[in-house]
């Protein structure tokens, strides 16, 4: 099923806020001019309306001047006696937007010197007027814009949440089907290799004349198949329950040793050194070296024409680090040819901070390092 996702076009921000400030300066200009029983205001009266929708149109960019800005042009309008009507709309969108942007915390504070600063002003501008009938409508006047703030801004984040939800719903349904398709076409290929590779064997050892060579190479290319399909199985399992894959480190250092050892059966004599302790290696550590000398034989063996390979692993205090030697043809690598081994061998070094390098040797050969920090109290 395909689905087309249809984006309805969007308004640029500052465009949306100078033309939102346009109108509600519009809007309440005009309800001043019946504010006052038909009389005409003073155009001070609009000038400073119009600074309290300038300053909204700043509401993105500084929220904090957006309240400052309509808060100051309210009180010298309110100075000035001017006819009040819809005037107390413009700084209450302001306390709306400040909510909507900032946190509750920092917008309670501001607030709260917001409703003081009011009561004070019209406590000593207007003495008729009862302070506790004033806290009550300011108490009001700030409070129904501000928790209307807040509502659209956990709305908001409500649906985004929901979007997120359904974006690893899909994601989920993608790793179901990716499971799916790998089982069928690689795992069929390898169980097809293992079951032909321990045919052949099999024939092979009943022939006296078979050289043993012949039955090492079958021998670890069933094995090799076999744990691979082992492998594939048990990454899949997850992903067709539709969950993430368990990246759970595989292969130890100590692991390599059988790995060189299958490599030396298939024919390709690997000289291997391991100094320093193993068992200080955190198991992520582990298995990036371990993919590493996996990747770097595999193209020895697929690529490089070579007649002996060296590896050699070096637990040190602080750092892992690994080499991986042959003789073959050996040649630049460019970088916008390079397989997908290898772009995996350096993702996976660069994602434990570790330095990755492939390049030929000098006097011909091909030389794959890597040097992979850790802290002792990771190791297992």
């Amino acid at each position: 099923m395909s689905t087309v996702n249809a984006t309805r076009p969007t308004v640029p921000a500052p465009v949306f806020d100078i033309g939102l400030a346009l109108l509600l300066g519009l809007l309440v200009s005009g309800a001043t001019i019946g504010a006052n029983g038909g009389v005409r205001p003073a155009p001070v009266a609009f000038a400073l309306v119009w600074a309290m929708a300038a300053s909204l149109a700043v509401r993105r960019l500084s929220p904090e001047a957006a309240l400052a800005g309509s808060m100051a042009a309210l009180s010298v309008y309110l100075y000035l006696d001017l006819p009040e009507g819809p005037v107390f709309l413009l700084p209450a969108v302001a306390v709306f937007f400040y909510t909507f942007t900032r946190s509750l915390r920092t917008s309670a504070y501001v607030l709260a010197a917001v409703f003081v600063y009011t009561v004070a002003f019209h406590g000593l501008s207007d003495r008729d007027q009862s302070v506790w009938f004033t806290a009550v409508v300011a108490l009001v006047w700030l409070a129904v814009p501000a928790a209307g703030g807040r509502v659209v801004k956990e709305a908001r984040r409500a649906r985004t949440r929901e979007r997120e939800a359904e974006r690893e719903r899909y994601r989920a349904d993608e790793r179901v089907e990716m499971a799916r398709e790998i089982h069928d076409v690689v795992g069929h290929s390898l169980a097809v290799v293992s079951m032909n590779a321990g045919v052949a064997l099999h024939m092979a050892e009943k022939h006296d004349g078979t050289p043993e060579a012949v039955v090492e190479n079958l021998r670890a290319i069933r094995e090799a198949s076999g744990r691979a399909l082992q492998d594939l199985r048990a990454t899949l399992a997850p992903l067709r329950r539709g969950l993430a894959p368990e990246l759970r480190p595989t292969g130890a250092v100590t692991d390599i040793a059988a790995l060189v050892d299958g490599v030396r059966k298939g024919g390709l004599p690997v000289d291997y050194t391991l100094t320093g302790d193993p068992g200080a290696v955190p198991v992520s550590v582990a298995a990036t070296a371990y993919r590493v000398v996996q990747e770097s034989l595999t193209n020895v063996i697929r690529h490089a024409e070579a007649t002996r390979a060296t590896v050699q692993i070096a637990c040190d205090a602080a750092a892992l680090r690994v080499s991986v030697l042959d003789d073959g043809r050996g040649g630049p690598l460019h970088p916008d040819r390079m397989g997908q081994g290898v772009t995996g061998m350096m993702e996976r070094v660069q994602a434990g901070g570790g330095t990755f390098t492939a390049a030929p040797r000098t006097g011909g050969g091909f030389a794959v390092k890597a040097h992979i920090p850790y802290d002792r109290k990771e190791s297992r």
